[in-house]
């Protein structure tokens, strides 16, 4: 049998059949683009006569961090140098090592929705996307000889995704500044080919060097919001706040029930009745009792034990720590709602706040005999 996934969050642990699979998916995505240097993607700066004339960052993921930013846009791009990858990248990391505590809530949905619409601004059309970038180059050049990579004719064409192609390599391989010739899946010479570059590769995968991209472990997030939570246990805040969870309505119900929780006179056993909780395991339900109005039973839960509500569905719940007895004597007064209430030995619930019914007198049943008789 498979060990299931535990997670302290604040003051509560929740319990999943698996882990959640997407940090770990974006934690091995990161550590392969840092790992991919720019010597490997043909990527070590601009070179001017041969000559490196601007170094770019280390890494492929250094360079999507740059990816057209005011210090690396190129000086022919129709882009502001203010709307690349950089922002999106650091918020995206900031989410994945900062904000989320290894559960996700109901609060990051939004934010994950949103780092998926601004990745996908990247794609398609886009002049942002890695694989629409271009490079001119002359259409026909010389391919051998001492003037090899010469250019022939003054027509140009553009090479869409990496500069690194042939006519790149025919003209300065051998010579200083050369980097190497890039891969053939990296460019192509139409604007929508099959180009797909690494800065690509990083974002949507389905590459030589990544094959899961940014995007992909987004989505794998955006999925895994919905991963049902098998048990949250909870420290209780609040616990007259779960009244309307049908299994603690019941509970408490059955409590009422037992007499070997009252002392004489219908006085409950507070402490008793409160410790009867811890151990525990409730069932959440469907729906809370009191009707379609009522908040779903998972943010009845967040809300008792004073913690963000989490983003799967809730199975069950659990007590770690008892509560108090005053605690316990709210949670019944909601739970029964009403002024005084009969336990089934007969006596009332002694309790403060509830009323207990005046006793008949012997007097009282000869006062109304007589009253009735005047009446006859």
């Amino acid at each position: 049998m498979a060990k299931k996934a535990s997670k302290k969050f604040m003051d509560t642990i929740v319990e999943y059949q698996t882990d959640y699979e997407f940090k770990k998916a974006y934690d091995n995505w990161k550590d392969l683009c840092d790992s991919i240097s720019d010597k490997d993607i043909v990527s070590m700066g601009r070179t001017v006569k041969g000559k490196r004339t601007r170094k770019t960052p280390s890494t492929l993921y250094g360079q999507l961090e740059e990816h057209v930013t005011p210090n690396f846009i190129r000086p022919e791009s129709s882009n502001t140098g203010n709307d690349g990858t950089f922002k999106l990248l650091q918020a995206i990391d900031k989410f994945m090592t900062d904000q989320y505590k290894g559960v996700l809530l109901k609060a990051h949905k939004p934010k994950l929705l949103d780092f998926k619409d601004k990745l996908e601004k990247f794609s398609g059309e886009s002049t942002l996307n890695p694989k629409r970038i271009f490079f001119t180059r002359p259409a026909n050049y010389r391919e051998r000889g001492k003037r090899k990579g010469q250019a022939i004719g003054t027509e140009k064409i553009k090479v869409y995704g990496h500069f690194a192609d042939d006519y790149y390599e025919a003209k300065y391989k051998g010579k200083e500044g050369y980097q190497g010739k890039a891969h053939e899946s990296w460019y192509s010479y139409e604007e929508d080919g099959p180009q797909n570059p690494p800065l690509a590769q990083a974002l949507f995968g389905k590459g030589n060097l990544i094959t899961v991209g940014l995007v992909e472990i987004i989505d794998l997030a955006i999925k895994e919001l919905k991963k049902p939570i098998d048990n949250i246990e909870i420290v209780p805040k609040r616990p007259s706040y779960l009244k309307n969870i049908t299994s603690v309505r019941k509970h408490v119900q059955s409590l009422l029930r037992n007499k070997a929780m009252f002392r004489k006179g219908g006085k409950p056993r507070l402490n008793a009745m409160a410790q009867s909780f811890v151990g525990m395991t409730f069932v959440v339900g469907e729906r809370a009792t009191g009707g379609k109005r009522m908040a779903s039973p998972s943010k009845i839960i967040a809300f008792a034990s004073n913690v963000p509500e989490p983003s799967g569905k809730i199975k069950t719940f659990s007590l770690s720590k008892k509560f108090g007895a005053s605690a316990m004597a709210s949670l019944i007064k909601e739970v029964i709602g009403k002024k005084t209430y009969r336990l089934r030995w007969g006596e009332y619930l002694n309790l403060k706040g509830l009323t207990i019914p005046k006793k008949e007198t012997k007097d009282d049943n000869v006062e109304k005999s007589w009253i009735e008789y005047i009446w006859r």
